[in-house]
């Protein structure tokens, strides 16, 4: 059988018109697959992108969800921390002070021992009052002088110290001195180069040391019951 000669343009319309066909027969076929689908009740498969979004309550709830959670985990940790923190709060305050105080006590015995590059806290109290703040007949700037004791200072009239009744005498003496002794002003108030602060330390420092020396019944600086105790009318400032 002589074969068929076509023409460039006759093969190009045979193969658009089969192309024609074959997407005809396709596209019959995808709309009798819908129908089916419809028929049986089910979605038609429309790209993720051209579906329609979710409503705002879809939307809006998971978010309130979550934040309703957090606000409960956030009340329940608040109501268990808050009572736990009240509860610690007087021994931790108690802890605090401690500290604070043996702090200070350890800054008054260096303040007590004389300056140097190694403890320039010095304020050299043993210069007159001796090694040991024992007081008693010691060498100063060429002289003989007798001084009190310290270390039981807290005991006032019970171990020879008539004019200290309470704390806050020990605390005037150290900051106004007692003239016409030796004895000077250490306080920025009265003339001297001591703060408040190393004031109390050195307060803080005796009280420590009596305590070592001066029985509770006997010391007028922390037992308002001792013999001699006296009232103070007015605390130092």
């Amino acid at each position: 059988m002589p074969m068929l000669a076509l023409s460039t343009a006759q093969a190009i319309g045979f193969t658009i018109g089969g192309i024609a066909i074959v997407l005809f027969f396709l596209g019959l076929r995808y709309v009798s697959q819908g129908r089916q689908r419809r028929a049986r009740g089910e979605r038609p498969d429309i790209p993720a992108a051209m579906q329609p979004g979710p409503v705002d309550q879809e939307l809006e709830k998971p978010r309130l969800e979550k934040l309703q959670g957090w606000a409960l985990v956030s009340f329940l940790f608040l109501a268990i921390w808050i009572p736990i923190v009240w509860l610690n709060e007087p021994t931790a305050n108690k802890n605090q002070e401690q500290q604070l105080t043996t702090d200070s006590i350890n800054r008054g015995a260096k303040m007590i021992q004389l300056f140097s590059e190694t403890n320039i806290l010095g304020v050299g109290c043993i210069r007159c009052h001796g090694p040991d703040v024992g007081g008693g007949h010691n060498l100063f700037n060429g002289k003989i002088i007798t001084t009190p004791d310290l270390q039981t200072v807290c005991g006032g009239p019970n171990t020879g110290h008539p004019l200290i009744h309470n704390l806050v005498d020990v605390r005037n003496t150290i900051m106004q001195g007692r003239p016409p002794t030796d004895m000077p002003s250490w306080s920025i108030r009265y003339a001297g180069g001591l703060d408040d602060q190393q004031i109390q330390d050195l307060v803080n420092y005796l009280i420590h040391i009596n305590e070592q020396h001066v029985p509770f019944g006997k010391n007028v600086c922390i037992n308002p019951k001792a013999p001699g105790y006296v009232q103070p009318v007015v605390a130092a400032q």
